[in-house]
């Protein structure tokens, strides 16, 4: 069911001027949205000086962004979306330490830029950027680090990888890195932690993991992102071609003479993301409608312990796993996010659950060997969910 109200909430927030009346699921009407929001930064009351800047932290942001890369809005917003999003890890020594990012990832053709919002992400917070470039031959130690004597003392050194060090990290065509060196990310990717022989290392406070994928070399040196790896990525994007008039100003781009400037400092990032987690209103109502979302992409399954029936036939005879809790912890914390920078407001209504709808279960739901056969998608499927669950 798509939107067509909100539910009522005890307290009104203040509000932002938002734009009205736009559909959640489309292309096209994503870009109105941004197009919109782009032209309505006025504020009708006032609002936490926090959430004030992180939306001119956001259009910044893109504005900076586009000296090196052209076009993409809605994947420019949806990255700054994963970079203001706070999302708890499950390892936790210190309280307070639900700072983190979700990650990124990107699914494209060879080309088309992906790896430009990696440069950008970490040139506007002056992070330390490293990039990873996938290939068959990694071996895990390359990913987190290793152990070993040093000759000179005779002492146990630790050398550590660029996981362990790195505040934004590109893992450039992740799936060309085979299964055993995926599984080194695993750990980082979720805890924000690495493990070197018996130690367990946090990562920076600051720690955000950008991957990219091709999707046309399939079995030429590439390797399939395992389910647990994939899962791990908060979203993911398609980058397509651009437009025809966009495409044209590549002709004369000079990538060389770009100069990138630091926007905010790491730890004014960190203290954004809490601030817009803590001040943008989520009603409990719609936790629910997100939980209900995740759970009608699981098919009936007795080998998962899973029996409950989807009311999505399309789930039930053409889905073979569905998005996981991880997919729940994240929706509701991207929401918020998205429904600040991009929809200019303090609450979340279901028009923003449903524009990340795509992008959040696109890569956790994994349909059967004959869906391809039958014309199925994971986009036909979401919207078929979507249309399914009635809006509380």
């Amino acid at each position: 069911m798509r939107f067509s109200g909100m539910p009522h909430r005890p307290k009104p927030p203040i509000m932002i001027v938002a734009p009205s009346g736009i559909r959640a699921t489309a292309s096209a009407a994503l870009a109105t949205t941004l197009f919109i929001a782009s032209h309505s930064n006025k504020m009708t009351l006032p609002v936490h000086p926090d959430l004030e800047q992180a939306i001119s932290f956001h259009d910044s942001i893109v504005a900076e962004g586009s000296k090196a890369l052209v076009g993409y809005d809605t994947a420019k917003a949806l990255a700054n979306v994963v970079l203001l999003s706070e999302i708890p890890t499950s390892y936790d020594k210190k309280e307070n330490r639900q700072v983190n990012a979700g990650n990124l990832l990107l699914r494209g053709v060879p080309g088309v830029g992906k790896t430009f919002f990696g440069v950008i992400l970490a040139a506007i917070s002056n992070a330390k950027f490293v990039r990873l470039q996938g290939r068959a031959d990694m071996q895990p130690t390359e990913v987190v680090g290793f152990q070993m004597i040093n000759p000179a003392t005779g002492e146990l050194m630790t050398e550590f990888g660029p996981l362990a060090s790195a505040e934004v990290i590109l893992l450039d065509e992740i799936n060309r890195i085979p299964l055993k060196s995926q599984s080194a990310f695993l750990e980082g990717l979720q805890d924000r932690t690495v493990t070197v022989g018996n130690t367990t290392y946090e990562l920076p406070a600051f720690s955000f993991a950008i991957a990219t994928m091709n999707p046309v070399e399939l079995g030429q040196g590439t390797f399939p992102l395992s389910e647990a790896a994939t899962d791990r990525f908060a979203i993911m994007v398609n980058i397509g071609y651009l437009p025809p008039e966009e495409e044209q100003k590549l002709v004369h781009f000079d990538f060389k003479r770009v100069r990138l400037n630091a926007l905010a400092t790491k730890e004014r990032i960190i203290e954004l993301r809490g601030a817009i987690n803590q001040e943008v209103f989520l009603h409990p109502r719609l936790a629910a409608y997100i939980q209900r979302l995740v759970a009608a992409t699981r098919p009936y399954n007795p080998d998962t312990d899973w029996y409950t029936h989807s009311p999505s036939e399309l789930v039930e005879h053409g889905v073979d796993l569905g998005a996981s809790p991880r997919a729940i912890i994240c929706w509701g914390r991207l929401a918020k996010v998205w429904a600040l920078l991009v929809r200019r407001r303090t609450e979340v209504y279901p028009e923003d659950i449903q524009d990340l709808a795509p992008y959040i279960l696109g890569h956790r739901i994994w349909l059967g060997p004959h869906a391809a056969s039958h014309g199925l998608t994971t986009d036909t499927v979401i919207n078929d969910v979507i249309e399914r669950i009635p809006i509380p």
